[in-house]
């Protein structure tokens, strides 16, 4: 019998740097999912890229998106700290992302 949990990553349970990885994919996912819900509409393209420490970095899909979002800092940041594991989060910044460009 072949063993399923290896075909699904959900339920992959790996010990050390691997499975450290995936939980904090998980994370990563939990949280970017909890902040595109909470987020005006006129910011959609903004999206979590990075959380390190007390710090977040967000990515917008444009220079426009990118522009309103740091006219927006202090909500963006109410809205950071809400979520469930963010919510000692100091600073906050906002990049394009030039990968499109």
């Amino acid at each position: 019998m072949q063993d399923k949990t290896k075909e699904n990553p959900t339920n992959f349970k790996a010990e050390g740097k691997l499975g450290t990885m995936f939980e904090k994919a998980k994370s990563h996912n939990r949280f970017n999912s909890e902040f595109q819900s909470k987020i005006p509409s006129e910011l959609d393209g903004l999206m979590l890229s990075l959380v390190d420490d007390h710090k977040v970095y967000l990515i917008a899909k444009n220079a426009p998106v990118a522009y309103r979002a740091k006219r927006q800092k202090k909500l963006l940041i109410s809205i950071i700290k809400k979520i469930d594991g963010l919510s000692d989060t100091k600073s906050l910044t906002i990049r394009v992302d030039e990968k499109k460009y």
